[in-house]
């Protein structure tokens, strides 16, 4: 009997350290699988190169009561205000999310952009140019998931794709345009990164502003084809070059190209 219950317990510790065993190589190889790869280096210096093309565009115009005066509705002057300067403040946090994660991502290094922006003449054409920038980085952002093999970069796209989609959404309401389209036959817009850094002054491209900085990170998976409801993974196009059409139809203005020039006003409160 005692040998037989020093057998017993032997078997049962031996199965009871074959299991932790297992545990501890399952949760190893689920941590070394999921942390970040050099592709996902690219994803981020392109994100990093984008955010930070956004954060400087705003602390390139003084955000101030004089700013908030140049609007119609005087009234409204200090909620105009408030609200710019604390989308100027969360675009700041979004260049501050993309640096901490990156610590994490193998030779990461921060791309040496010089950047131009169009010219400002007044608070109206600020805010079309705030609105289309927004717009931008909200697609580009949702397209960039795509291009990631780690979850902790693709959960910091989508926060910065919502993020930037509240801001554009403020100010498109703020301007004498359709939100909304009872005739969309596509989601809100996604940008490839070869599309998003293509020159021209229209929402979904950068490239004009961003003086050739960064590349487009390559797809661990392939071609990577964006329609207006979903995007597949294809070999009939090439990687990274296929995106939500500029201009098509969306179930948000934020499709739409702002320019500066237009003559759509400016209502802000």
């Amino acid at each position: 009997m005692h040998l037989g219950s020093q057998i017993t317990w032997l078997l049962v510790t031996g199965g009871a350290l074959t299991c932790a065993q297992s545990s501890s190589s399952s949760a190893s190889s689920s941590s070394t699988s999921c942390a970040l790869t050099s592709g996902d280096t690219q994803v981020l210096q392109y994100t990093w190169a984008l955010s930070k093309f956004l954060n400087n565009f705003y602390s390139s115009v003084a955000l101030n009561s004089s700013v908030a005066s140049q609007v119609s509705n005087s009234t409204s002057a200090s909620k105009v205000l408030a609200n710019l300067q604390g989308i100027e403040h969360a675009d700041n946090l979004t260049v501050e999310a993309v640096r901490e994660l990156s610590s994490k991502a193998p030779n990461f290094k921060e791309p040496s952009c010089s950047y131009t922006y169009p010219s400002i003449s007044n608070i109206h054409s600020f805010v079309q140019y705030a609105y289309q920038f927004e717009s931008t980085l909200c697609g580009a952002f949702i397209g960039a998931a795509g291009y990631t093999k780690s979850p902790e970069v693709s959960f910091l796209l989508a926060r910065l794709a919502a993020e930037h989609s509240s801001h554009a959404i403020y100010i498109s309401s703020r301007l004498n345009s359709s939100m909304f389209m009872a005739n969309s036959s596509s989601l809100i817009p996604a940008y490839a990164p070869t599309q998003v850094l293509m020159t021209g002054n229209v929402t979904g491209s950068l490239g004009s502003y961003l003086g050739g900085c960064v590349s487009a990170p390559s797809n661990p998976c392939g071609a990577l084809k964006i329609g207006p409801l979903e995007a597949n993974i294809t070999s009939s196009v090439v990687a990274g070059s296929s995106s939500t059409p500029l201009g098509g139809s969306s179930s948000s203005s934020m499709s739409s190209s702002a320019s500066a020039s237009g003559s759509a006003s400016a209502r802000l409160h």
